[in-house]
């Protein structure tokens, strides 16, 4: 059922997506123009070509776009919203103009981004950056700030000019009213609530007289923190537009086939059949029938033949969600080398030079509550990169996905930055559930619902909370919930803040009013402190096992972690506030009662220790994720069948192989009675999928094995989601699926 916010969105684009959303005059692309995009050279399967050198482009640098256009969406709709949808450009502007932080959510996560990394990034002072420059600010009001920057509420008013002004001039002359400087923001928010609501965009062109430094700890969280942070122009944060694309949260890479260009043909030619171009939606295979301008590849045989059509002349069904609609729910045809950052179109082919041209189309989404999608790529074009007969070109994977294999679940550059800002993975866009929830193990054979379990047994229930106090560094808070995370941890707030009314209640805590259990329940439910603390604890114990604990001393240095921090010393006599444990004690106390949870049937659920290989197997990949293999032969290059067993080690099977580095080894072993062989049809989550070429290996990760993972040679993780055959890059024959059996 539609929420009346959606229903009030939908039938608004109904009304005006076709007759607003225009594309206005596509611009030619010289091929003989230099446009400036600075390329590399890359071998691929012993063909040599360029490709863009993504260290050196950046949003501001890359061309101009070269067409006019608009998405005008209806102020009623935006009011719905609280959203600015629409959208202009014009011929001339750069990218970081017209582009906006929330049309790369789910691609390359700008979100995770801090003004301090961008500083580093592009050797920008924070300190001479005015404060009206971070166009964010100006809808950010008093409660939003406290919310976003953890302990914020616990400054002075006058070591925060901007607040002071704003606060100063928003309530002049109020009988009663008459805020000192030393008075603590979260004192002034506790005794008069209604100053919360204040907005510095009020301040006006005031903002421009103090600097982002005037603000502690704005330039420290994440930008996702802030309200609205999607509205954002590209632009409208110091230093991002200059950032290089191989430095974002989730980087922009080169990997795939390259193809040489054969023969460039004009739009004369007509029903083209053997296509690799098209869209997410439509495939990449869409027919051409008329006005068929292409090249046609060669040099590898599996693009031998190939038609990459022109989207100047064939649009495909592209798009998303509600916001599918725009455009005629058209896109240019093309492909998608680089993931969904970007859209590669062939624009221009001129037949008698035997030149190509290239170009980029972005989109425009709408991410969150209410989760709108996005619009097909339909802002462009913006030259690229161009192609001469007997040339390479970078096609990217034949994946079935335009070039670029996209992972079921979350980046692991963007997993790795999350958990250095503090912010749980169930708070990014496009987390998907491992499914296991507290259940089964994790590293080091630690069950998680037996740890939780011991956890509560000392620090409370789910709806505890503990005495208001402060640490060493100034943060001031409460212990919330069964495991007694306090209020001013970073993912703790972001959690909390997605709550309606979450910036209200954070404001109280910080202020150190009685919080109560009812609140509690509300905005930290169970579920949201269960997932910080199975991310927690991977942390933890990885840190435990790093410095060499084990079995019953392993859980005794997770609860020497968790009570007092990762520098905490090895039973150490330091002890809280209430002087109840040491740092010895409390992790003595836990393992006696996770020792007690085992032993009394207190687990959620029961690791499967016999007979269900394929379980064993599958739970084992949820435990330890997508894990770093540099550690394998050749740094992780040459990996696979490496971290295959270790993944079946971790579940308590012997290795497969005498040489368990070493793919055919892997298969005599279980062809010699280790496993058997099945049909796709078959296949479950932890069969053994091996290429035909026996190149590669990996798991299936669903029934019918479409989705295997597997080590990325190229990232030394084992992280690459792929289809049954690995996206053709082992051989174009037919994977083989194998079934352990002992």
């Amino acid at each position: 059922m539609l929420t009346p916010i959606l229903r009030t969105v939908r039938n608004f684009l109904i009304i005006v997506v076709v007759a607003l959303a225009v594309w206005l005059f596509p611009g030619e692309i010289s091929t003989a123009q230099d446009y400036g995009i600075p390329t590399v050279g890359v071998t691929w399967e012993n063909q040599y070509g360029q490709i863009p050198d993504w260290s050196q482009l950046t949003f501001r640098t890359l061309p101009p776009i070269l067409s006019d256009g608009a998405f005008e969406a209806p102020s009623e709709m935006n009011d719905a919203l609280n959203y600015d949808l629409s959208r202009v450009w014009q011929s001339g502007q750069t990218a970081d103009t017209y582009l906006k932080l929330g049309d790369f959510q789910t691609s390359l996560y700008l979100q995770l981004f801090n003004l301090y990394s961008v500083a580093q990034l592009t050797q920008l002072d924070l300190e001479q950056v005015a404060l009206g420059a971070l166009e964010m600010v100006a809808w950010q009001s008093l409660d939003d700030l406290v919310t976003a920057i953890p302990g914020l509420g616990n400054f002075e008013l006058g070591a925060v000019p901007p607040i002071q002004e704003l606060i100063s001039s928003g309530w002049p002359g109020t009988p009663g009213f008459n805020p000192q400087a030393n008075d603590t923001i979260a004192e002034l928010l506790g005794e008069y609530p209604a100053l919360g609501q204040l907005n510095l965009g009020d301040l006006g062109d005031q903002l421009n007289s103090f600097a982002i430094t005037d603000i502690p700890g704005l330039d420290t969280v994440p930008l996702q923190n802030f309200t609205d942070w999607g509205n954002s122009t590209l632009g409208g944060v110091p230093g991002l537009a200059d950032v290089p694309f191989d430095q974002m949260p989730n980087p922009i890479g080169s990997v795939g086939l390259l193809g040489q260009v054969d023969v460039a043909y004009g739009p004369a030619e007509q029903s083209r059949q053997n296509t690799i171009s098209g869209s997410y939606q439509a495939g990449f295979s869409v027919a051409c029938e008329t006005d068929c301008a292409h090249v046609e590849l060669t040099a590898s045989p599996a693009l031998h033949g190939k038609q990459w059509i022109s989207g100047k002349y064939q649009e495909v069904r592209g798009g998303e969600g509600i916001l599918g609609q725009v455009n005629g729910g058209k896109e240019p045809t093309g492909r998608h080398p680089f993931g969904k950052v970007a859209k590669v179109v062939v624009w221009d082919v001129d037949e008698s030079t035997g030149t190509v041209s290239t170009a980029l189309f972005f989109r425009i989404c709408k991410r969150g509550i209410p989760d709108l999608g996005c619009t097909p790529y339909f802002i462009g074009p913006v030259p690229f990169l161009s192609y001469s007969e007997t040339t390479m070109m970078l096609v990217g994977l034949l994946d079935g996905q335009g070039g670029s294999s996209s992972s079921a679940s979350l980046p692991t550059e963007v997993l790795d930055q999350a958990r250095q800002l503090g912010i749980p993975t169930e708070a990014l866009p496009g987390f998907i559930s491992d499914g296991f929830g507290l259940c089964g193990d994790g590293p080091g054979g630690v069950d998680y619902s037996a740890l939780a379990a011991a956890f509560s047994s000392i620090e409370g229930h789910y709806d505890s909370v503990g005495a208001y106090v402060c640490d060493g560094d100034g943060n001031c808070g409460r212990g919330l919930g069964r495991y007694q995370y306090m209020s001013y941890r970073s993912d703790v707030r972001s959690t909390i803040r997605q709550q309606s009314g979450g910036a209200a209640f954070l404001a109280k805590v910080d202020s150190g009013s009685a919080i109560s259990s009812a609140e509690i329940d509300r905005f930290f439910p169970a579920t949201s402190q269960d997932g910080i603390f199975k991310q927690d604890q991977n942390r933890t114990i990885a840190q435990a096992q790093q410095e060499g604990f084990s079995g019953g001393r392993l859980i005794e240095r997770v609860g020497q972690i968790h009570f007092g921090g990762p520098g905490a010393k090895i039973d150490g006599g330091s002890s809280d506030v209430h002087g109840r444990l040491t740092l010895k004690s409390y992790g003595e106390k836990l393992l006696q009662s996770y020792e007690t949870a085992l032993a009394s049937g207190g687990k959620r659920c029961a690791k499967q220790t016999g007979g269900d290989l394929n379980q064993r197997i599958f739970q084992s990949m949820g435990e330890m994720g997508r894990f770093d293999s540099s550690s394998g032969p050749d740094g992780g290059n040459l990996a696979c069948a490496w971290a295959v067993n270790r993944v079946l080690a971790n579940a308590g099977i012997q290795p497969v192989g005498a040489n368990t580095n070493y793919v055919p080894s892997v298969e005599a072993d279980l062809q010699a009675g280790r496993g058997t062989q099945i049909s796709q049809s078959q296949a479950a989550p932890g069969d053994i999928v091996i290429a035909s070429t026996a190149g590669h290996i990996g798991i299936c990760m669903n029934q019918g094995c479409t989705q295997v993972r597997s080590n990325s040679s190229s990232r030394a993780r084992f992280t690459w989601d792929s289809d049954i055959n690995f996206a053709g890059v082992y051989g174009a024959g037919q994977s083989r699926i194998y079934r352990l059996k002992n």
